[in-house]
């Protein structure tokens, strides 16, 4: 469950991903950190934030049931192997498959908006990603990469809103803090910007290639 180059590129062809940079999001006991893989793969990730993608912080599980039936467990899983193995209208229509049976999926939702940014449908995500906020609105990689597709789509004020929630939950965040930086910088706020900037180069100071 994904995880963001110049700061507006959205490409995720990147060669030899991780999974926790896959961008994928799966459920899971713990806490979600805003970059890994969710029971998992998970946002456009922090080793992803100038691609935007994602990531969170778990591993794949599902459960048999001791009938035939398919359990939404059992079909995530799926869709979560298809999607890891780059199957992604597969993997949507197994994605789907988990909404029919639990419309309020987060992971699902997460996992289909996720797609849909990545092919360059950011409304069609943030409406995707909107749905699994409902459903569980703790999911800061959820709004992380929500903050990234209101960015390019031109909602700068969504974005930084977005952004300082997400270095709000985790002041670490060096895609938060790169990405909150570089908009406020273009927004006019350069000295607000520069520092949330020199905090991520701090963090992370291969970033400096890209300034």
């Amino acid at each position: 469950m994904t995880d963001t180059p110049s700061t507006e590129t959205t490409s995720t062809e990147d060669s030899e991903l991780t999974p926790e940079e896959s961008g994928i999001a799966r459920p899971n006991t713990k806490v979600l950190m805003i970059v890994g893989l969710v029971v998992l793969l998970v946002v456009l990730s922090a080793g992803a934030y100038l691609l935007g993608r994602s990531s969170s912080d778990s591993t794949a599980s599902g459960s048999k049931s001791s009938s035939s039936t398919t359990l939404p467990t059992d079909m995530l899983g799926v869709a979560l192997q298809l999607h890891q193995n780059g199957q992604l209208d597969q993997a949507v229509k197994a994605y789907e498959s988990v909404l029919q049976t639990d419309p309020k999926n987060a992971y699902a939702l997460y996992n289909l908006g996720q797609i849909s940014q990545t092919r360059g449908d950011n409304a069609k995500a943030i409406v995707y990603y909107n749905d699994s906020l409902k459903s569980d609105p703790t999911l800061t990689f959820v709004i992380y990469n929500r903050s990234l597709a209101y960015r390019d789509t031109g909602k700068t004020d969504e974005a930084i809103a977005g952004l300082r929630e997400v270095i709000k939950a985790d002041p670490n965040s060096v895609g938060g803090l790169y990405n909150l930086g570089n908009l406020l910088i273009a927004s006019g706020n350069v000295a607000e910007g520069t520092k949330l900037v020199d905090q991520a180069v701090k963090l992370d100071p291969t970033l400096k290639k890209a300034n």
